[in-house]
């Protein structure tokens, strides 16, 4: 059986041979031609100017430079923001070049979109000075969501007609480790709105919907169902994953369930520790398939000590079976 093959049965909420984890059975990408957070590993500006940092120590995780800030007033964002013609570019060379070494028979693949709307926002302004446009001038903030919006589902059309991809990957974290960055109120009006345009523009374009949202996010685990999303990703450890799996399990596959705070992410974690905690998570989430492991196992993909961790949690996921 094929990790694409595993990874659909435990989808479709049937008992996979194996639990799936990201590491083995995704093929991650986003298209060569979307700048978004300057160039892969180095950072840099990307399409809209804004400045990217990079470092080995995360994997090249990039975070928009905290000591620049090109928009200073939302009310300016007409003139600041500019937005690539999306129609100008060679979408079937990109495509073509992207998806060379793609095995479609053997993962998923899976395509990442950009920046969420407030993470756009936040990177723009600054992640304080963005909430404080958002409770300041809410009408020029909706314009700018709009806009946005839109030229992220014209991404979507292109994605769906030159990539085909399984899953679109639609991200935006508004979720500290105790909550929504914002009110309640300020989610329902200015960020699911725009959650469910995206998600249903690629439903509508044949694709699966994965929702991204790192934090404790079980207080919108209903409004992610609602935009079209069958996939939650990060759904981290601080949440009641086991209520919601009761909850909406007919409904949502729980893409995640790693501890990112206890020792086995140390850097003298021991080989036992990785491995327990990926036990500790088919114990807890596993055993009735809708359930995919994401280990955030982060660091230098050159480090040995990395290598060896994710290793450790693909032979463990394989190798550890307690339904069988």
């Amino acid at each position: 059986m094929t990790e694409r093959e595993n990874f659909f049965l435990a989808y479709h909420h049937k008992q996979p041979e194996w639990v799936p984890n990201f590491f083995s059975a995704y093929q991650p990408m986003g298209s060569s031609l979307l700048n978004n957070q300057g160039v892969m590993g180095k950072g840099g500006r990307d399409m809209f100017g804004v400045n990217w940092l990079v470092t080995r120590d995360t994997g090249y995780q990039a975070i928009s430079d905290p000591n620049e800030h090109i928009l200073a007033d939302i009310a300016d964002w007409r003139e600041v923001v500019q937005f690539p013609d999306l129609d100008a570019m060679d979408w079937e060379g990109a495509a073509a070049r992207d998806l060379a070494g793609v095995n479609r028979d053997e993962k998923v693949l899976a395509v990442f979109g950009m920046e969420g709307n407030f993470n756009r926002l936040q990177s723009l302004m600054g992640i304080c000075e963005a909430m404080i446009a958002m409770v300041e001038d809410p009408e020029e903030v909706y314009a700018f969501f709009q806009a946005h919006t839109e030229f992220k589902m014209k991404t979507i059309e292109k994605y769906a007609k030159y990539y085909q991809p399984d899953i679109y990957v639609n991200g935006d974290d508004v979720c500290s480790s105790d909550g929504l960055f914002i009110s309640r109120a300020m989610y329902e009006e200015l960020i699911k709105p725009f959650e469910i345009m995206l998600g249903q523009k690629a439903v509508s374009e044949g694709m699966i919907v994965e929702h991204h949202v790192c934090g404790k996010a079980e207080g919108i685990v209903a409004d992610i169902i609602e935009t079209g999303a069958t996939i939650w990703q990060m759904a981290q450890s601080m949440n009641d994953l086991e209520r919601i799996q009761r909850e909406y399990g007919d409904q949502l596959l729980i893409h995640g369930g790693w501890d990112s705070f206890g020792p086995h992410n140390y850097e003298d974690c021991t080989e036992e520790m990785v491995r327990a905690e990926v036990r500790r998570c088919i114990d807890t989430y596993g055993n009735n398939g809708n359930y995919a492991l994401f280990a955030v196992v982060m660091g230098d993909m050159e480090d040995e000590k990395i290598q060896k961790r994710r290793f450790w949690v693909n032979d463990e996921c394989h190798k550890y079976r307690p339904w069988a």
